[in-house]
């Protein structure tokens, strides 16, 4: 079972950080949630940061606009995930490069959409 970290969790149904959550875990992935401010989503550990994630990742998706990105993307670096997904408004050309040139595949796209087009 291949496991996603979703930067930007939230516990709002509307969401599409959640909506991606739920349709990931339905499709037989281990997800794996970052918010700083600790948010609970129903029983689901919620980590508030990057440092208390010690399992290894294949996917990182985001749901955070660049300026909260920013802070922690040589966190994230230094997980060594396979892949990053940059769902719309969370793209940023410095921030990409910066996964590029850590050998991680960046790619803009839609994590919903990668699922339900068998992409994923």
């Amino acid at each position: 079972m291949k496991t996603t970290l979703i930067i930007g969790a939230t516990p709002r149904p509307s969401s599409y950080a959640n909506k991606a959550m739920l349709e990931l875990e339905e499709h037989g992935h281990k997800t794996l949630l970052y918010n700083p401010l600790g948010r609970a989503i129903d029983d689901r550990k919620i980590h508030t940061e990057i440092a208390q994630i010690s399992e290894p990742v294949d996917t990182i998706t985001l749901y955070v606009r660049p300026a909260r990105l920013q802070p922690i993307v040589e966190e994230l670096i230094a997980l060594k995930p396979k892949r990053i997904i940059f769902n719309p408004g969370t793209e940023d050309a410095d921030i990409m490069q910066s996964f590029k040139d850590s050998e991680i595949e960046a790619l803009e796209a839609c994590t919903l959409v990668m699922l339900r087009t068998g992409q994923y």
